[in-house]
């Protein structure tokens, strides 16, 4: 019988040996992937391998992600008939696949296929395919640590791509985090007589964190989780533009410290989602702001709207007493996601606050629903919170940068110009006098949720190249 626990001993020691004298960045990332290979495994060792092989088909059955999509399956059968070499492998398998993936600029095209498997709900599949599915998706999450600029810069994450293909990076919210757990480990398997008391004290204090407690490192490593889970949701919509929705500060996983601040949903919301399936107004480029003063919970909401895949998604970043936290709303297929997507919490009072709170501002604003207003009145008709004072910031002017960072081309030849690319979200335009929209842009804002009044149209997102001087 196959001894999980056994297994793994045996690869961490020899990764230990091998790598950990070779410095902390080396070590960390050979660590993360077996860390990677021990969740796959634990997932896929009592599934029989003909199952196992027959749900890793149909999950990408006539899906068009590329062609490297097979390699990923290939993986995965291997980790079931030949878990040695999986673990053994797996870490030249993400150089090569990072290389590929670098060498065609095929950074969206991955962040498209993870998202895939993401954004699939579990709760509604059998036990055995979710483990599958959960398999698939720790793969694909640990692909991200060798997309990075520079591999071994351990703490940045992978958050998105520009609109030229340049990859985009942000800080982890928990530098360091996982090699306080990677060193105490090492400890406990190599010299177990070192492993005092005051080991974890000491191990935490070097890297900047005060624990007194293996609970408080479980917080911490629950807060690192969640952040990371909701960069991961948000990398195919996060380009040079809508950088800001990744959240700032972390969010405290801490539910009895704040659950009884958080306000209660007080009336039925399906109408949030039926009345922006008929929208009047787009967001403006920039986006929407939402501030609440005087909230139990929370206090701003920033909402953004990108065009992705034949839909509008609205981007939402909110922060609460508590830190932020982010995700996006597809007005077309109708799916919310946020960091307690297919958890418990969603179906608790947290994440349904979350998912009514943003889809209430969002309905308030560009909705046809005269009953839901961007008031103080309005919201607590539908969530209790009634010292709360809602103001809405339009964010006007034309599309930029968030960072304040330019993302200029060069074009070949007179090296005296260059072009400044403009994106020009798509917004709804009034029509002069007499005329009417074309059915092409009636068809396109209906398919995207708008209704258009019979003196506008809809103009789709475009990009604008303009000559500059080179400064």
């Amino acid at each position: 019988m196959f001894d999980k626990m056994e297994w793994y001993t045996k690869h961490a020691k020899k990764l230990d040996k091998k790598y950990y004298a070779k410095g902390e960045s080396i070590y960390v990332l050979h660590r993360r992937t077996l860390q990677t290979a021990k969740s796959i495994i634990d997932l896929i060792n009592d599934i029989p391998a003909d199952d196992l092989f027959l749900e890793l088909y149909m999950l990408v059955k006539d899906k068009e992600f590329g062609s490297f999509v097979g390699r990923y399956q290939y993986v995965l059968e291997i980790a079931k008939e030949k878990p040695d070499t999986f673990a053994e492998q797996l870490y030249e398998f993400y150089l090569k696949m990072s290389a590929d993936i670098k060498k065609n600029n095929y950074y969206q095209g991955f962040f498209e296929f993870m998202s895939y498997f993401q954004n699939e709900d579990m709760r509604a599949m059998d036990a055995k395919r979710q483990l599958v599915y959960r398999a698939y998706v720790n793969l694909l999450m640990n692909q991200t640590e060798f997309l990075r600029k520079n591999k071994f810069e351990l703490n940045k994450m992978v958050a998105g791509v520009t609109t030229k293909g340049e990859l985009i990076e942000v800080d982890d919210i928990c530098p360091s985090l996982d090699f306080c757990v990677h060193e105490i480990e090492h400890i406990a398997l190599m010299t177990p007589d070192k492993l005092t008391p005051d080991t974890m004290l000491k191990v935490y204090a070097k890297r900047g964190y005060k624990v007194n407690s293996w609970e408080d490192t479980e917080i911490l490593r629950v807060t690192q989780q969640l952040h990371t889970n909701v960069v991961a949701y948000l990398t195919p919509y996060i380009n040079e533009f809508t950088i800001d929705i990744i959240p700032q500060a972390s969010f405290s996983p801490v539910l009895g410290e704040y659950l009884k601040d958080v306000p209660v949903l007080v009336k039925n919301s399906d109408a949030f989602k039926e009345t922006l399936c008929h929208r009047r107004k787009t967001l403006s480029a920039n986006g929407l702001k939402i501030h609440f003063e005087n909230s139990t919970f929370t206090k701003d909401v920033l909402l953004k709207e990108i065009y992705h895949n034949g839909a509008i998604v609205c981007l939402y970043r909110i922060e609460t007493s508590q830190g932020e936290t982010a995700g996006f709303y597809n007005t077309q297929t109708k799916q919310f996601v946020s960091m307690f997507t297919h958890t418990e919490e969603q179906t608790t009072l947290l994440g349904n606050y979350i998912e009514n709170t943003i889809l209430w501002c969002y309905a308030a604003f560009v909705g046809s629903d005269t009953s839901i207003l961007p008031t103080a009145e309005s919201y607590n008709e539908y969530l209790s919170d009634p010292n709360a004072e809602i103001t809405f910031t339009s964010i006007g002017g034309k599309l930029r940068v968030p960072t304040e960072t330019k993302h200029i081309r060069t074009i070949a030849g007179d090296d005296r110009y260059e072009t400044e690319v403009k994106h020009i979200s798509g917004y709804i335009r009034k029509l002069p006098d007499g005329q009417k929209a074309s059915e092409r842009a009636v068809t396109l804002a209906q398919s995207l949720g708008y209704d258009l009044a019979d003196n506008e149209t809809y103009v789709q997102p475009f990009e604008r190249s303009s000559w500059i001087i080179r400064k």
